[in-house]
């Protein structure tokens, strides 16, 4: 899942803190610290620093409440590079969350959101394309089911059947795509897991990962494969399309949109990952207009994905009406979440719901479009979602002094 500490923060790539691990179940970023920064914008870009300072008070003092990592991070330095866009309109990493939790005022939903099983669940019952559990690692149930694993042993026997895969694992509870594994296949003769890249894991590093960090519940679903027309283009790795749809007064819309991109040994598409792209979309055809790597002073333009050398620029996304009609069918489902980023991935049949963010991270169509989220567009749902949670207020309010 993809939410505001989805994407990278700092200015630098991700190191992950266990490399050795078969799982990432954490990530980490080596900020660059603040005057290397100033010294690199003034020598590199040619930025006087009295000039940048006085930029960066202003954006800090402004309506996207910027901090020095968010500056850089975007490169707001670099007039160029954000070919005239307005630079007010960008929103830091701390203004992100403060504006979503004031936008989703209906805090009790978040939960349904924040768990993987319950939000595929719920959206299925609504007749919406999902990825539906193969099976659920949950020790200590007290009931079994045909799709629950409640031991470490019936994790491992699940695993050696050669009929259940290709698989894709992750976290019932968790976002970013940490704790997840692509898997190709399995070897029972020698006990070892086959990634989708061709390395091979031992089973029992891989159980006992699982076991240690993910006992709240760990999701195995089959692994999707993207649509035929894009293998040539990106590879046979899911790239799903990020939509934020928000909420208006004549029913939701999708407000921005952008395509995420897996690159090398990458599993997942997740930009925090070294080398995954970030494609900038036009919301009318689904075709890419600009595609971005890094961050910071290591964000840069590419025009051919870097394994397939194919050219990116003008590729479309397959079905791309059908995928903005369901990512609004979802926004009618959860309405009583205002503004919402889904992950939808065009398949061979048809665009499927992967995930939905109650919590999105504005950095993703920020850094793809290269222009801020802010907008008189956004400035009417901030407007419309106070009113509405004033009304709702008022009416908890009354059933209360009812009681």
């Amino acid at each position: 899942m993809s939410t505001l500490l989805d994407e990278p923060h700092s200015v630098s790539t991700v190191v992950a803190t266990e490399p050795a691990s078969v799982l990432d179940v954490s990530h980490d970023a080596a900020a660059v610290p603040t005057p290397i920064a100033l010294r690199r914008i003034a020598a590199e870009f040619n930025v006087p620093p009295l000039r940048m300072v006085n930029e960066f008070v202003r954006l800090a003092l402004g309506p996207g409440r910027i901090r020095f990592p968010d500056y850089v991070k975007y490169r707001l330095f670099d007039d160029q590079f954000l070919n005239g866009a307005d630079k007010r309109a960008f929103v830091g990493q701390r203004r992100n969350r403060d504006l979503i939790v004031e936008i989703n005022y209906r805090h009790d939903w978040y939960g349904i959101l924040d768990n993987k099983i319950a939000s595929a669940s719920y959206l299925a019952a609504y007749g919406l394309p999902v990825i539906a559990p193969q099976a659920i690692f949950a020790p200590g149930s007290p009931a079994p089911t045909p799709k629950l694993l409640r031991s470490v042993a019936e994790l491992r026997t699940f695993l050696l059947r050669g009929d259940v895969y290709p698989l894709f694992g992750k976290p019932v509870e968790n976002c970013q795509s940490l704790g997840s594994i692509a898997l190709a296949d399995c070897d029972a003769s020698t006990g070892e897991l086959i990634r989708c890249d061709g390395r091979s894991v031992e089973i029992e590093q891989f159980l006992n990962e699982v076991d240690s960090h993910y006992r709240d519940g760990y999701v195995l679903q089959p692994l999707l494969n993207p649509h035929r027309d894009l293998v040539p283009a990106i590879g046979p790795r899911l790239a799903t399309v990020r939509l934020v749809t928000i909420a208006t007064a004549d029913g939701p819309r999708v407000f921005r949109a952008s395509w995420k991109i897996p690159v090398g040994s990458n599993h997942a598409d997740n930009y925090w990952r070294s080398g995954n792209l970030l494609a900038g979309l036009d919301l009318e055809t689904g075709k890419i207009r600009q595609v971005s790597t890094g961050t910071g002073f290591e964000l840069k333009n590419v025009e051919h994905h870097p394994d397939t050398n194919a050219d990116l620029i003008g590729l479309m996304v397959p079905n791309w009406s059908e995928i903005n009609a369901l990512a609004v069918a979802g926004a009618n489902v959860l309405r009583h979440l205002a503004i919402i980023g889904w992950d939808i991935a065009p398949t061979d049949g048809g665009p499927v719901i992967v995930e939905a963010n109650e919590t999105p991270d504005f950095a993703l169509v920020q850094i793809a479009d290269r222009r801020g989220i802010l907008s008189p567009e956004f400035d009417e749902l901030i407007s419309l979602q106070r009113c509405n949670a004033a009304a709702h207020h008022k009416r908890m309010k009354e059933g209360i002094s009812r009681l």
